[in-house]
Protein backbone atom coordinates (compact mmCIF):
# COMPACT_ATOMS: atom_id res chain seq x y z
CA UNK A 1 0.00 0.00 0.00
CA UNK A 2 2.43 2.58 0.66
CA UNK A 3 4.72 2.17 -2.32
CA UNK A 4 1.09 2.92 -4.02
CA UNK A 5 0.73 5.91 -2.14
CA UNK A 6 4.46 6.95 -2.42
CA UNK A 7 4.14 6.34 -6.67
CA UNK A 8 0.61 8.47 -6.70
CA UNK A 9 2.61 11.28 -5.26
CA UNK A 10 5.70 11.48 -6.78
CA UNK A 11 3.74 11.61 -9.80
CA UNK A 12 1.45 14.17 -8.84
CA UNK A 13 4.47 16.12 -7.59
CA UNK A 14 6.08 15.55 -11.19
CA UNK A 15 3.31 16.66 -13.15
CA UNK A 16 2.77 20.15 -11.66
CA UNK A 17 6.35 20.77 -11.70
CA UNK A 18 7.66 20.35 -8.14
CA UNK A 19 10.02 17.97 -8.43
CA UNK A 20 13.18 17.45 -10.72
CA UNK A 21 14.92 14.11 -11.78
CA UNK A 22 18.50 14.37 -10.75
CA UNK A 23 20.86 14.28 -7.81
CA UNK A 24 20.50 17.89 -7.27
CA UNK A 25 17.05 19.00 -7.23
CA UNK A 26 17.45 22.31 -5.66
CA UNK A 27 20.56 23.18 -8.21
CA UNK A 28 18.47 22.14 -11.00
CA UNK A 29 15.46 23.86 -9.86
CA UNK A 30 16.90 27.55 -9.07
CA UNK A 31 20.01 26.96 -11.26
CA UNK A 32 20.76 26.42 -15.02
CA UNK A 33 16.98 25.23 -15.75
CA UNK A 34 15.60 28.60 -14.84
CA UNK A 35 15.85 31.26 -17.64
CA UNK A 36 16.63 34.62 -17.04
CA UNK A 37 15.48 38.07 -18.04
CA UNK A 38 17.13 39.49 -21.32
CA UNK A 39 16.29 41.79 -23.64
CA UNK A 40 13.69 40.76 -26.28
CA UNK A 41 15.28 39.03 -29.52
CA UNK A 42 14.08 39.62 -32.83
CA UNK A 43 10.76 38.26 -32.63
CA UNK A 44 9.82 40.00 -29.37
CA UNK A 45 10.03 37.44 -27.03
CA UNK A 46 11.77 37.71 -23.46
CA UNK A 47 12.22 33.58 -23.62
CA UNK A 48 12.24 30.90 -25.97
CA UNK A 49 9.48 29.04 -24.43
CA UNK A 50 10.07 26.09 -26.37
CA UNK A 51 13.36 25.72 -24.81
CA UNK A 52 12.50 26.02 -21.29
CA UNK A 53 12.59 23.03 -19.37
CA UNK A 54 10.26 20.66 -18.20
CA UNK A 55 9.39 21.89 -14.85
CA UNK A 56 9.45 25.59 -16.39
CA UNK A 57 6.65 24.59 -18.89
CA UNK A 58 4.49 22.54 -16.52
CA UNK A 59 4.92 25.47 -14.26
CA UNK A 60 3.73 27.64 -16.47
CA UNK A 61 0.97 25.33 -17.48
CA UNK A 62 -0.41 25.04 -14.62
CA UNK A 63 -0.61 29.00 -13.84
CA UNK A 64 -2.34 29.79 -17.40
CA UNK A 65 0.51 31.70 -18.53
CA UNK A 66 -0.19 33.29 -21.24
CA UNK A 67 2.28 35.35 -24.05
CA UNK A 68 -0.42 38.15 -24.28
CA UNK A 69 -2.63 39.66 -21.02
CA UNK A 70 -6.97 38.89 -22.51
CA UNK A 71 -7.52 42.36 -19.85
CA UNK A 72 -4.31 44.88 -20.42
CA UNK A 73 -5.09 45.72 -16.70
CA UNK A 74 -3.93 42.51 -15.48
CA UNK A 75 -0.47 41.94 -17.45
CA UNK A 76 2.42 40.67 -15.71
CA UNK A 77 4.21 44.04 -15.71
CA UNK A 78 1.41 45.49 -13.31
CA UNK A 79 1.91 42.28 -11.08
CA UNK A 80 3.20 42.05 -7.70
CA UNK A 81 5.29 39.07 -8.16
CA UNK A 82 6.87 40.77 -11.19
CA UNK A 83 10.65 42.37 -11.73
CA UNK A 84 11.19 44.65 -13.86
CA UNK A 85 14.06 43.77 -16.58
CA UNK A 86 15.26 45.39 -19.69
CA UNK A 87 12.92 46.63 -21.83
CA UNK A 88 9.56 45.06 -21.53
CA UNK A 89 11.32 41.94 -20.14
CA UNK A 90 11.14 40.68 -16.53
CA UNK A 91 10.99 37.53 -13.90
CA UNK A 92 8.37 36.08 -12.17
CA UNK A 93 8.23 34.92 -8.31
CA UNK A 94 5.64 32.09 -8.94
CA UNK A 95 7.65 31.16 -12.11
CA UNK A 96 10.93 31.09 -9.61
CA UNK A 97 12.15 33.61 -11.21
CA UNK A 98 11.58 32.86 -15.16
CA UNK A 99 11.86 35.30 -17.65
CA UNK A 100 8.38 36.58 -18.59
CA UNK A 101 7.27 39.34 -20.68
CA UNK A 102 5.63 42.80 -18.95
CA UNK A 103 2.33 41.82 -21.38
CA UNK A 104 1.98 38.35 -20.45
CA UNK A 105 -0.52 36.90 -17.66
CA UNK A 106 -1.20 33.99 -15.75
CA UNK A 107 -4.04 33.11 -13.27
CA UNK A 108 -1.80 34.16 -10.34
CA UNK A 109 -2.57 37.88 -11.00
CA UNK A 110 -1.66 40.06 -8.12
CA UNK A 111 -2.06 43.44 -8.46
CA UNK A 112 0.83 45.96 -7.22
CA UNK A 113 0.10 47.97 -3.96
CA UNK A 114 0.94 51.79 -5.06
Amino acid sequence: MASSHNQDRRHFLSRIGLVSIGASIGVVALGSGVARAQAPAAGGACVDLASLPFSQKNRRRGLGYVETAPDAKKRCGLCAFFTAGQGDCGTCQMLSGGAVSGHAYCNSFAPKQG
